[in-house]
């Protein structure tokens, strides 16, 4: 009998070892398990997470072209860089103005997006400075304001169904620059014009680089004569497109195009794109070229140049933007 309780406890001390000898294997298996599959599954996610932000980049960087189409006023894109995170990125858009035959550097637009397919201008990025102060709504709204990044003079313009009480004309003022100084003048227009109309009255000898488009519903328009409030180039309400020389980044099938585009694929600037598609589709609730009516313009050249603009009674009212003395590129 004693025989018998000692083997079984001999037994049972050996199967304790044995049992102690499979879980530490199955142990020494889960930790080279894991240390073997972990950085895999991180490289896989790390991987994906940087495709998925590349995604996006990419698809917003497009966007951001795509609104520079429909409301960038003579500002043009040279080249985009973006940082990627695993949460999304920054994007860093460089830009310029063309005055007269030459480019000239411009502030650059920062934006922040996400992994939803949203992004939004960067915190402290530039805007402008406003140096003159006023009680009236109606006076502050004719004071030039600067470029926090160049310094130079942002242009504005003067919506053609709002009686203003006095009107900024600058082409008027070419006279006292130096004829081969190089200007960025905006003009405002006396009334709606069919892009052809408003091309036949133009000077062919002055260089337009981009046309202002009247993208103004009836609510705009009464809020902004409460206040004879103009329109200035940095405005969310300006809307228009590059002249047909920056194709295909340039002319009214491009601007139609892109609104098309953020309505229906952007969330950054679908809001924007709605309200100058809502406000210029016609009857048929289709954007047509039919239905865009050009309000004003930004032409450069020298000012000798665009000098021939004196006395042009289509113009009513004119403003400076930049204005520089660099030497204009030669043909």
């Amino acid at each position: 009998m004693d025989t018998d309780l000692d083997s079984f406890s001999f037994d049972d001390k050996q199967t304790k070892q044995l049992l102690k000898k499979a879980k530490l294997m199955s142990t020494l298996r889960t930790i080279a398990i894991v240390v073997v599959v972990t950085p895999i599954i991180m490289i896989l996610l790390w991987y994906g997470f940087r495709q998925w932000s590349h995604y996006h980049a990419q698809k917003t960087m497009n966007e951001i072209v795509a609104f520079n189409e429909i409301s960038g006023p003579n500002v043009h894109i040279s080249n985009q860089t973006y940082n990627s995170n695993w949460f999304g990125g920054e994007i860093e858009t460089k830009t310029y103005k063309l005055i007269g035959k030459r480019p000239y550097i411009w502030e650059p637009v920062e934006r922040k997006y996400n992994l939803f397919g949203s992004s939004s201008r960067k915190y402290g990025s530039f805007g402008p400075i406003s140096v003159n102060k006023s009680e009236s709504l109606a006076e502050s709204s004719q004071f030039y304001r600067f470029n926090s990044y160049t310094g130079d003079r942002e242009l504005f313009f003067y919506h053609p169904e709002i009686p203003y009480a006095t009107y900024k004309n600058s082409v008027n003022e070419l006279n006292k620059l130096e004829k081969a100084t190089l200007v960025e003048l905006g003009l405002s227009f006396d009334q709606a014009y069919s892009l052809e109309e408003i091309k036949s009255k133009l000077p062919p000898s002055v260089q337009v680089v981009w046309w202002w488009v009247d993208a103004y519903t009836d609510e705009n328009l009464a809020f902004m004569k409460q206040g004879q409030q103009t329109v200035h180039a940095e405005s969310v309400f300006v809307y228009g497109f590059h002249s047909e020389q920056f194709e295909p980044f340039g002319g009214m099938d491009s601007f139609i195009s892109s609104i098309e585009l953020l309505r229906k694929n952007s969330k950054s600037f679908k809001w924007d794109a709605e309200q100058a598609y809502e406000s210029l589709i016609g009857d048929n609730k289709t954007l047509e070229k039919s239905d865009i009516k050009i309000i004003g313009a930004i032409v450069t050249g020298t000012a000798e140049q665009l000098n021939v603009l004196q006395g042009s009674p289509y113009i009513k009212a004119s403003t400076f933007g930049v204005i520089t003395n660099q030497q204009d590129s030669l043909d």
